[in-house]
């Protein structure tokens, strides 16, 4: 069968077929899917990508996917990527008109709804989405679902990456969109320092995953939105997982230690370890944000 999101990454020209090889055995959940990477983007991509498709999602049951028993505790696993992403993003959605796609449980809509002029989102689980309408929040089960053209602010948050049809996405939510309205996209990246520069195994072993049908690098995140019709596109990276995560990692060989070593953490310390990071271009993750018109 035919490897969608390979034949996508070549149209939309961010790998080289001639330079795709076998990166990695398999991934963390499925031993029939194995990871590939094209040497000469730094492109990192599943084997195949049939076996995600909407249904996989909206399928789903519960909270169970983010390991949690209910929305609040849902929630609270997610509350620290949800305070950063409402510092570093509630000045472009305050009094906009703002849907964030794949919402999960919500956490991000709590805090950023005040700020915004109005508020929908996406979520295809069945469930989630019901417990999320239940509390007054407008949600649909996919971008197609979403009427009107006047959004002017959309967040894709760690969920581009497990889309099968990303560039179809995207075009079906710009004409959803008002002209030179902004999308946010956060992605994890393909070079992130574990991977590409300490070439860890354990973490290799632990973050392949086949729901992330793909590992961004700055150029295939910036080529999908171009190939999408979106303009003045920002690639910038982020590092999520601070010093002693890594740190972490490298003495314990497991996750955890930004939770386990927080004692090492300081506000100065994951700064400047991001910024360092950013300046090696192997940030944990990439952040882009474009605009819908010139």
């Amino acid at each position: 069968m035919e490897n969608k999101i390979k034949k996508i990454l070549c149209e939309a020209g961010a790998i080289d077929e001639k330079s795709i090889v076998h990166f990695y055995d398999k991934v963390r959940d499925r031993d029939d899917v194995s990871v590939l990477k094209c040497e000469k983007t730094g492109v990192i991509f599943l084997s195949q990508s049939d076996h995600i498709e909407f249904s996989h999602y909206g399928d789903k049951q519960g909270f169970d996917y983010w390991s949690s028993q209910d929305r609040n505790a849902a929630s609270l696993a997610g509350y620290e990527d949800s305070c950063r992403r409402f510092e570093q993003f509630k000045n472009i959605i305050a009094n906009k008109r703002w849907i964030d796609i794949g919402t999960g449980a919500g956490g991000v809509l709590d805090l950023l709804s005040p700020v915004a002029a109005s508020t929908i989102a996406v979520e295809p689980q069945k469930n989630v989405r019901s417990s999320l309408i239940d509390l007054g929040y407008k949600v649909f089960p996919s971008v197609s679902d979403v009427s009107g053209d006047d959004i002017e602010v959309a967040t894709f948050f760690h969920v581009f990456e497990h889309l099968s049809d990303p560039i179809d996405t995207l075009n079906i939510l710009r004409k959803k969109m008002a002209q030179g309205g902004k999308v946010v996209i956060e992605v994890p990246h393909a070079k992130d320092f574990l991977i590409s520069f300490l070439e860890l195994e354990e973490f290799k072993s632990f973050t392949f995953w086949s729901e992330h049908l793909i590992l961004h690098t700055r150029d295939s995140l910036r080529l999908f939105l171009e190939k999408a019709g979106f303009s003045n596109i920002s690639v910038k990276g982020y590092q999520r997982y601070p010093l002693a995560n890594h740190l972490h990692w490298l003495s314990k060989r497991k996750p955890g230690g930004h939770i386990a070593w927080d004692h090492l953490r300081t506000p100065t310390l994951d700064i400047a370890y991001s910024d360092m990071l950013s300046k090696m271009d192997h940030n944990d993750t990439l952040i882009a944000i474009a605009t819908n018109g010139e």
